[in-house]
């Protein structure tokens, strides 16, 4: 099941960060985030489709990845995604709050806008490799559905709209980020939150846990979506679900370096 999967990915996650600081090497968030879809492909052949876009230069600006979910009724969910890798030495996110130079543009405003689109809106989160042994950290444990293990919040999610919201004052460290944190697995495997199916469980999580900031749509221009569940996902994506080894598969989006798909079944729904 995918649930098992992610949550294995976080505390290998962990694991690696841990041994990385060990030896005070510094690992990249392109590092885990390539493994993680890689695992998560190697793990559900059957269920997974995946394209990686020509590699841009991702440097301190990153790259953006596309996450889709979709059930047998059509129904799709997607997740635009910025990930960021906890310094081993000062354990801040560096960069969080990256403006361009040359279009003094936020990456998180970027990332807000690109999601918040009129047709086929996503999820803007931002997805953040962790690893920490002081106790003072990561205290509060989220998941309604697992005990508390600190090892799983190896990987974890925030909503953009927080991560802009301590723009103000750069803060950037993990207990900065800590009130905004859920691990992700939740967002695959807590299935209390109604609903018919795993999409609509999500949709109704991705509500809860990740609430729209309308002040920040409305000082960017932006749509506010009722729902996140779309039938009509981007034409990249259905040719991707068609066939993902097609060559011809391109996007206009130059911060986007790769799209998953996964689809669930009956399994999960277990």
């Amino acid at each position: 099941m995918i649930c098992n999967t992610f949550k294995r990915l976080s505390l290998n996650t962990w694991d690696k960060i841990s041994q990385s600081r060990a030896v005070n090497f510094q690992l990249k968030e392109e590092t885990f985030t390539d493994l993680n879809m890689l695992e998560i492909k190697r793990n559900h052949p059957l269920k997974v489709k995946t394209k990686v876009f020509t590699k841009h230069e991702e440097g301190i600006n990153g790259a953006d990845w596309e996450w889709w979910f979709r059930n047998s009724k059509s129904q799709w969910i997607g997740f635009r995604i910025q990930a960021k890798i906890i310094n081993n030495l000062s354990y801040e996110f560096e960069h969080l709050h990256y403006q361009s130079a040359k279009t003094k543009v936020f990456q998180c405003d970027k990332l807000l806008q690109k999601s918040l689109t009129k047709n086929a809106p996503k999820v803007p989160l931002y997805c953040f490799y962790i690893q920490s042994d002081d106790k003072k950290h990561l205290t509060k444990w989220t998941c309604g559905t697992f005990p508390a293990t600190k090892d799983l919040w190896g990987c974890s999610l925030a909503s953009a709209f927080s991560v802009k919201s301590l723009r103000a004052k750069a803060s950037n460290h993990l207990t900065d980020l800590e009130p905004f944190l859920k691990p992700w697995h939740c967002l695959v495997c807590c299935t209390g939150y109604g609903g018919n199916d795993n999409i609509e469980n999500i949709d109704n999580y991705v509500k809860e846990n990740f609430p729209i900031d309308e002040t920040i749509t409305k000082e960017l221009d932006l749509t506010t979506p009722e729902t996140f569940i779309t039938e009509k996902p981007p034409q990249y994506v259905l040719s991707i679900q068609e066939n993902e080894k097609n060559d011809n598969i391109f996007t206009e989006d130059e911060d986007l370096r790769g799209v998953i798909i996964y689809t669930f079944d009956k399994e999960d729904q277990e």
